[in-house]
């Protein structure tokens, strides 16, 4: 039996994720492995705070606490709104652990055995006023390539291009906002990617047949037509996994290495048992979610860091990398401390709302637009008007005709196309075409209302047409119980509500569908979904970015 390993990029812990870091990588992920348990399948989900790396200390700083304080801190608070988000991780764990740790070293060693590891010298900033080497996340300018003025020294958030300090134009220091910087050579080790190219280039041909986004391919066989040069993977800064190798004492390992093996730390930190059952079996399926901006990081340096290691590691099978979910009405940055967060958005409206709205709008193709009234509109017209009221007025109806006695299962009119639209939701799920697989479930609402619309049901119960009226309640009560199946892993709330009215008090599974269920005419029918408050609305419009 194939096994599943499900990961999203493991968000830094120096604050709380904003919407787009959940759309781009977290909730996608969620969404398909709660997909795969609903068919049985053997999978895990992976996920967990990134715990190193400059962001941290750069908080620390200024918070004046200790890195490893912080980190825990909010990684406790992370993992609670994620859980609120209704996110069932299998496990979300640390990078900063010692099963990681253990992890890191073992591959280090294995690359350094293998001759991956070479010594580079290279220029690390220097501030003159604060008297200290710069980590790349310490230094900002304007980036080379967009023009972008808040550009980090590791990468551009603008056009995603990967940088090092001395390609910014005009740097400056975070910590003091001083430009009395100076480049100093230091040496590090790095990962010797122009080595490992070839190999590379054989695994993304061989691999990116597997449902790989487009971007991901293109970008990867981009950066190595272009020619791949030896990444540093140590730093000269105080947080961060010891080096083990003579010379590098004070040096720590750069959060880009140790990160994506905290995909294989946490595994083992959740499970010494298991974890290699699903690390080492070569059926095993890395399936892996992330933004447009983690591409280089996922197909070329991560299993570069596997294959280099020779240690039999199961390689990605799919990347799934998302482009960025924009808006131009609602005030979004992590990194930046500023705008709506998870945190506060769960404070607006119920999870459920949440992950449909933003499942709606994930990012698979092209950038898209978050807005105020886009989400008014999907959750009035969409969620409410058409999936909500169907199944209120279906299941209102139902208790008032046969007494409420129904035994629901296989549809008896439309049969054909209602079965179509249960197969193009398990195929978009199994090309990992999330957004497309939830308007399936909205056009199986359209079909039921439809129905409603051109049989008048209600005309029927008053002019006694009793057996049309039972051949489509019993096709509508099928519609219905389908959704309710079908939207467990996009809202998993209002999933267990509708098909708790048939009798079913467990996660929705596909074997459901094949069964008759009981249709109990005891409970109080209560609407799923609802129309946003103005309150709620008011409240959302708090966070517009021209306020």
């Amino acid at each position: 039996m194939t096994r599943y390993i499900i990961t999203s990029a493991l968000p830094y812990a120096e604050g709380m994720l904003h919407l787009g870091n959940l759309v781009g990588s977290i909730l996608p992920a969620d969404i398909y492995y709660k997909y795969l348990k609903m068919k049985g399948e053997d999978a895990l989900y992976i996920c967990g705070s990134d715990q190193h790396g400059t962001p941290i200390e750069l908080q620390a700083i200024k918070k004046g606490v200790e890195p490893r304080d912080l980190a825990n801190q909010m990684h406790e608070q992370i993992k609670q709104a994620l859980e609120k988000f209704e996110c069932t991780f299998t496990y979300y764990g640390k990078t900063d652990s010692e099963a990681n740790k253990a992890t890191v070293y073992e591959i280090f060693d294995a690359l350094d055995r293998n001759g991956y590891i070479i010594e580079t010298e290279s220029l690390q900033a220097y501030c003159n006023i604060d008297k200290r080497f710069l980590s790349d996340r310490f230094v900002e300018g304007t980036c080379p390539y967009c023009g972008f003025a808040g550009a980090r020294g590791d990468q551009c958030d603008n056009c995603g291009h990967l940088l090092t300090p001395q390609e910014l134009k005009e740097p400056h220091c975070v910590i003091c906002g001083s430009k009395e910087l100076e480049f100093k050579k230091v040496k590090n080790l790095a990962i010797d990617l122009k080595k490992l190219a070839p190999k590379l280039k054989s695994f993304i041909e061989e691999r990116s047949k597997n449902n790989w986004s487009k971007n991901s391919i293109n970008k990867s066989l981009s950066y190595i037509s272009q020619g791949l040069q030896a990444r540093e993977i140590t730093r000269n800064m105080k947080w961060g996994f010891k080096v083990p190798k003579k010379g590098f004492e004070d040096s720590v390992f750069y959060v880009w290495f140790d990160a994506p093996i905290g995909y294989i730390g946490i595994t083992r930190e959740y499970s010494e048992k298991m974890w290699k059952d699903y690390w080492f079996d070569e059926k095993s399926r890395l399936v892996q979610f992330m933004g447009k901006d983690n591409i280089e990081f996922h197909t070329l340096m991560w299993p570069g860091m596997l294959i280099g290691s020779d240690l039999g590691y199961v390689l990605p099978y799919t990347i799934k990398a998302y482009e960025f979910l924009m808006s131009k009405t609602i005030k979004f940055s992590k990194s930046r401390g500023t705008g709506m967060n998870i945190q506060n958005a769960l404070d607006i409206m119920h999870p459920d709302y949440w992950r449909f709205v933003l499942a709606s709008l994930i990012p698979e193709t092209a950038d898209s637009e978050f807005s105020i009234p886009a989400v008014i509109e999907i959750v009035n017209k969409v969620m409410n008007d058409k999936i909500g009221n169907l199944v209120h007025r279906v299941l209102t109806l139902a208790k008032k005709v046969n007494d409420g006695k129904w035994n629901v299962g296989a549809p008896e009119l439309d049969s054909k196309r209602i079965m179509e639209l249960v197969e193009s939701y398990r195929k978009h799920f199994e090309n990992l075409e999330i957004r497309e697989a939830l308007k399936d479930v909205v056009d199986l609402a359209d079909l039921g209302n439809m129905m409603m619309s051109s049989y008048e049901p209600w005309s029927m119960l008053k002019s006694g047409k009793n057996e049309e009226l039972n051949a489509l309640l019993s096709t509508l009560l099928s519609i219905v119980f389908y959704i309710g199946v079908l939207l467990h892993p996009f809202t998993p709330m209002a999933s267990a509500k509708t098909i708790s009215y048939f009798g079913l008090h467990e996660n929705a599974s596909f074997n459901m569908l094949n069964e008759k269920h009981e249709f109990d005419a005891s409970q109080k029918i209560e609407p799923i979904f609802r129309k946003m408050t103005d309150h709620e609305i008011k409240k959302l419009e708090g966070f517009s970015a021209g306020m």
